[in-house]
């Protein structure tokens, strides 16, 4: 019997099948609050997180991803937008007591739905505040559905985590913890959340781990025959500075090193602060993010336990940075690289080429990202960009600039950063930075007429971001014009009745 045919056959068909697109992976996103890539540990040797060690060891790490905002709220906005805050749709610039996002400029959930996939995000939410909801729906529930979320779990931060609606307060409540939670975390914000002091819970009762439970809960329960799409968030390494238990130890004050552009001393929170205190608020600092990571340790053992974590698309981020004493400030809200820029790994065994680049991204570009990576469809409007071509070793790079903006009463403050420099502007100064040559932004180029060049590029490339992202395509989006028509026309009718 001749067999060279059907072992050509055979051969011809593994080749095939070897080079077919990968099954649809379980995808798995880690944001975190507040975590300054200057204290990431493959930059930073003090730094102790061996389990996103591993995730990045696996993936490409993106050295200069952006916030949107520096701000919690419309940066988390802009994540499920894919917008920037000046676009209609989002319009948000700080963190308001009262919005919801309207679910008709929110697609990033529903896209990722409509791929085939369970939608969950369990862990802080903060793209809503109040109960602004009510206005549009009957339950928060309905609210969430129409985000196209299958699975909410809601678990606020500090102080907002122990107030009586919060699953967390509930399980502080069943362990006689409420109250002592509470009452530590009113003190703090009444006196200053930047103290660094244990928290009163051991770390298997802090929220963050009550969180790493809830999610490892939700990928146990799963159908293998489905994938599923999980933002797992993390309030942490945001304040209160109150790592727990043996986190609260780990790394000891006066051996921690800290970046030269950190004053000896200078005044935040009503107080003067030295190298000293600012070491003991960055070893409690470093103790949540190590915290953070044994949480992370936990969803990687649930996805091995289902079997899918070999093939899982996982990125790690964070909404925004922290200051931590840098240039004087604490905290976040400024441009400056420890507050604007923010971690970004994207892990995706056979599929993303592991390494690092130094190609422009935004935080928002995660979303555009998952939804090709699992072949679905892009709603139309996004300003958020698909980096998979640059993960995959496609192209170089997909953006030539990254933009940041924060709003301040009537005042809009912008960032552009290209491949060299940061340039930004607000109502009382206007700063430019070789970051190739000062990455710490110690010496403002603006006021040097030999990088009057630079700065005019700098400027016009601002200028014409803004002119090229007016547009919103949006489901649901009606031009400025036409609103105020209706309106017109609406208060005319109730007139005439």
């Amino acid at each position: 019997m001749n067999i060279t045919p059907i072992f050509t056959t055979m051969l011809l068909a593994a080749t095939l099948a070897a080079h077919a697109a990968p099954a649809k992976p379980d995808v798995l996103v880690i944001l975190t609050d507040q975590w300054s890539p200057r204290y990431l540990s493959w930059d930073n040797p003090q730094v102790r997180t061996p389990n996103l060690d591993r995730i990045a060891r696996e993936g490409l790490i993106f050295d200069a991803c952006y916030t949107p905002s520096p701000i919690c709220v419309p940066a988390r906005i802009s994540l499920i937008t894919g917008l920037y805050p000046h676009n209609a749709g989002h319009s948000v610039w700080g963190n308001v007591l009262n919005y919801h996002v309207p679910p008709a400029a929110a697609p990033m959930f529903r896209d990722i739905r409509r791929a085939g996939y369970t939608t969950a995000q369990i862990g802080k939410l903060h793209w809503t505040a109040g109960a602004s909801w009510r206005e549009e729906f009957k339950t928060i529930a309905d609210y969430h559905r129409a985000l196209g979320l299958d699975c909410v779990v809601d678990v606020s931060g500090p102080p907002d985590s122990v107030k009586d609606d919060s699953p967390y307060a509930q399980h502080l409540k069943k362990l006689g913890l409420l109250e002592a939670v509470a009452t530590d975390l009113r003190g703090r914000y009444v006196k200053d959340e930047s103290e660094a002091r244990a928290s009163v819970v051991k770390p298997e009762d802090y929220h963050d781990n009550f969180v790493a439970g809830s999610a490892a809960d939700f990928i146990r329960r799963q159908p293998a025959d489905k994938p599923f799409c999980l933002v797992v968030s993390f309030h942490s390494p945001h304040p209160p500075l109150d790592a727990p238990g043996e986190f609260a130890t780990m790394y000891e004050p006066e051996k921690l090193t800290l970046p030269a552009n950190v004053p000896e001393s200078y005044q935040r929170e009503g107080r003067t602060l030295d190298h000293a205190a600012t070491r003991r608020m960055l070893a409690n600092y470093l103790g949540k993010i190590s915290l953070v990571d044994s949480c992370v340790g936990r969803l990687v053992e649930a996805m091995k336990q289902r079997g899918t974590w070999d093939h899982a698309l996982v990125v790690f981020t964070a909404d925004h940075g922290e200051m931590m004493g840098a240039h004087g400030y604490l905290t976040k809200g400024r441009f400056y690289e420890e507050s604007a820029r923010v971690p970004l790994v994207v892990r995706w065994p056979g599929q993303v080429k592991p390494g690092r680049t130094k190609a422009l991204a935004q935080m928002m570009d995660v979303y555009p990202t998952i939804v090709e990576a699992i072949g679905g469809k892009l709603s139309p409007g996004r300003f958020a960009k698909s980096l998979l071509p640059v993960t995959t070793g496609r192209t170089a790079a997909v953006r030539n600039l990254a933009v940041s903006e924060i709003g301040r009463g009537a005042s809009l403050h912008l960032m552009a950063r290209d491949a060299r420099y940061k340039w930004w502007v607000d109502e009382k100064r206007e700063l430019l930075f070789d970051l190739d040559s000062d990455p710490l932004e110690m010496r403002n180029l603006a006021v040097d007429p030999a990088h009057r060049e630079a700065l005019a590029r700098m400027r016009g490339e601002m200028l014409l971001h803004l002119r090229s992202t007016q547009l919103n395509l949006s489901e649901g989006y009606k031009p400025k014009v036409q609103r105020m028509r209706e309106a017109e026309a609406s208060k005319k009718k109730t007139a005439t009745k």
